[in-house]
């Protein structure tokens, strides 16, 4: 077995005996490794996306934009001929072991707070300030008073990794902060950071001023692998705003946990093989179906699409001729030529598609946010056009003759 390359697009040069899987196998990484993650940073990634609702709808969007980033970022790795090691870990579908990525964590409008992380010093998260008073940490960043700081670390102790939070109230007494330092006291919650420390959770084994950047390290202590900082602001309607945030990593902390994704997929290949020559069985009844254009797919809540949230229509325009998807399967008279699926808010959803699933992925002619369009296809009786959404199988066009056979 022989791996010359692997691609984010669904293509292969992969020299074995069926690499029809590898495209599958790593798109189940991908999610697993963010699935995971989330599941780590729950605790405030189920409402720290400005705009959209806690839970559910910060659930989505966190797995949408972070499988896009290591997507695009890994298929720019890719195409320059670097390790892909150096921004996000990856381990076997098998493993249970979990490490960080460089995860976006929050979206918003605030000033973003930028961390970095010492990577020979004691690895020790820092942020930059031109000195050690509170009024001087604010100016720098473009805060104000009543905004919440989120500290986040990811630390390795004893060989696990523990995810970390504490908050700071910047909330002074006096008017303008300018008598406030920011010191170790902070961690005693001795006054020196006069805020309101009911509000606070001052969640610090190390906060101190070197020079001009404090240092941060969280809970028990450990290595820092990952940090970032939330800005979250609450204005008079009683509205939420966050600030961008993307963790950063220290790739020294890792030391031997480091796993490739050529790696895991390599590790996983034998355990997820997928038969892309048949149907999924969920998908093999037919042409049935009973959607129509009006029909989109489930969006939960209120029954309603937020804004910025993909759906897609059940039918799609096959030669021209509008035909339900809903079933997973279609047919129509040879060749197939064009094919056009609609929706909202599809401008970041990858829409592929291959002719019996194999061979190179063929990308649309057209893409935006209503939809996509394949044109110039050549799609002949006995052959099958399979449509793929952000990686997974859609729907199956077979195409057949004039009289309803798919054989010469």
């Amino acid at each position: 077995m022989k791996t010359v390359q692997l691609t984010i697009d669904g293509s292969t040069n992969r020299q074995v005996k069926n690499p029809k899987t590898t495209a599958q196998t790593l798109q189940r990484i991908l999610i697993k490794v963010v699935g995971i993650s989330y599941a780590k940073l729950k605790e405030i990634c189920c409402h720290s996306f400005e705009g959209f609702s806690n839970g559910r709808k910060c659930a989505n969007r966190f797995r949408s934009v972070n499988l896009r980033y290591l997507r695009e970022r890994a298929a720019t790795l890719q195409s320059l001929g670097q390790s892909m090691n150096q921004f996000y870990q990856f381990m076997p579908l098998q493993s249970e072991k979990w490490s960080p990525f460089a995860a976006i964590i929050s979206q918003g409008h605030l000033p973003e707070v930028s961390v970095g992380i010492d990577a020979e010093g004691g690895h020790k998260a820092y942020v930059n300030t031109p000195s050690r008073t509170y009024a001087d940490f604010v100016n720098s960043w473009g805060l104000q008073r009543g905004d919440q700081v989120t500290f986040v670390t990811v630390q390795k102790r004893e060989g696990k990794y523990e995810v970390n939070y504490a908050r700071i109230l910047l909330n002074p007494r006096n008017a303008d902060g300018s008598g406030a330092p920011m010191t170790t006291e902070i961690v005693n919650s001795q006054g020196e950071f006069p805020c309101s420390n009911w509000k606070n959770q001052l969640n610090f084994s190390t906060f101190e001023f070197d020079t001009d950047h404090f240092n941060f390290v969280l809970g028990r202590g450990g290595d820092v692998v990952a940090a970032g900082i939330i800005v979250s602001r609450k204005d008079k309607s009683g509205s939420w705003f966050r600030s961008n945030c993307q963790l950063v990593l220290n790739e020294a902390g890792f030391g031997s946990d480091l796993c490739s994704l050529s790696e895991a997929v390599e590790k996983s290949y034998a355990t997820y093989e997928i038969d892309m020559e048949s149907e999924f069985y969920l998908n093999n009844a037919g042409a049935g179906g009973t959607g129509t254009t009006e029909d989109v797919t489930p969006s939960g809540g209120g029954g309603g699409v937020e804004p910025g949230e993909p759906s897609f229509n059940t039918t799609a325009s096959i030669n021209g001729v509008s035909q339900s998807i809903a079933g997973g399967s279609v047919t129509a008279t040879a060749p197939i030529t064009t094919v056009a699926v609609s929706g909202t808010n599809l401008g970041d959803v990858a829409f592929t598609a291959k002719v019996d699933g194999t061979g190179d992925a063929i990308n649309p002619t057209s893409h935006n946010a209503n939809g996509a369009s394949f044109t110039g296809l050549n799609v002949e009786a006995e052959h099958r056009l399979m449509v793929y959404r952000g990686g997974n199988l859609w729907f199956t066009i077979t195409a057949q003759d004039s009289d309803g056979t798919d054989e010469d």
